[in-house]
């Protein structure tokens, strides 16, 4: 019999498969990151669909099969509009987003890594932040996750850092030079 589990999570990307599915890679306090599928998402007719956006903080119902989970229920617990209002900040949205996909690995839980990453995403939904508050955040990411901080300081030396961790360039354009 399938296990059934709640998950409280942030989607960290997405892939279109079929027709009216998707695969969703998320972040969770409890379980890490997840990779899931949800069934129809896809359709202009799903209800799921407006909740499984890139950046969204949202309440997961699942089943587990032998292969991938199924998302069965949705609970949107925060959108973040403000922040993804503004191209400065969706450019950081998707920036912590990818360094946190690229660091992780699936299912080794970081509630640490959790919290800091919803208080960032409020941060930039209220008020927006300045880029010695995204570095110090990245930074935080970095250590939590036992990475340690490059020899120096500088903006160059910890995107050198990362993508020597990541073993490839950042995907997201002008890493560091949205403030």
């Amino acid at each position: 019999m399938p296990k059934t589990f709640r998950v409280e999570a942030i989607i960290l990307k997405r892939h279109n498969f079929r027709e009216a599915d998707r695969f969703l890679t998320v972040f969770t306090q409890d379980q890490g990151k997840l990779d899931l599928l949800a069934k129809g998402v896809r359709k202009l007719s799903s209800r799921k669909r407006p909740a499984l956006e890139i950046g969204n903080h949202a309440k997961l119902f699942c089943i587990s099969t032998k292969s991938t989970s199924l998302v069965t229920q949705v609970e949107l617990l925060h959108s973040f509009p403000h922040a993804k209002s503004s191209l400065t900040r969706i450019t950081q949205i998707y920036q912590i987003l990818e360094i946190i996909d690229l660091l992780t690995v699936e299912a080794s839980p970081n509630p640490k890594v959790f919290r800091l990453l919803v208080h960032l995403l409020s941060d930039l939904n209220t008020a927006g932040i300045k880029r010695d508050h995204m570095l110090l955040t990245i930074k935080q990411v970095l250590i939590d996750l036992g990475f340690g901080l490059p020899h120096s300081n500088s903006e160059t030396a910890l995107q050198s850092h990362l993508e020597s961790i990541t073993e490839r360039k950042l995907r997201t354009k002008d890493f560091f030079l949205s403030s």
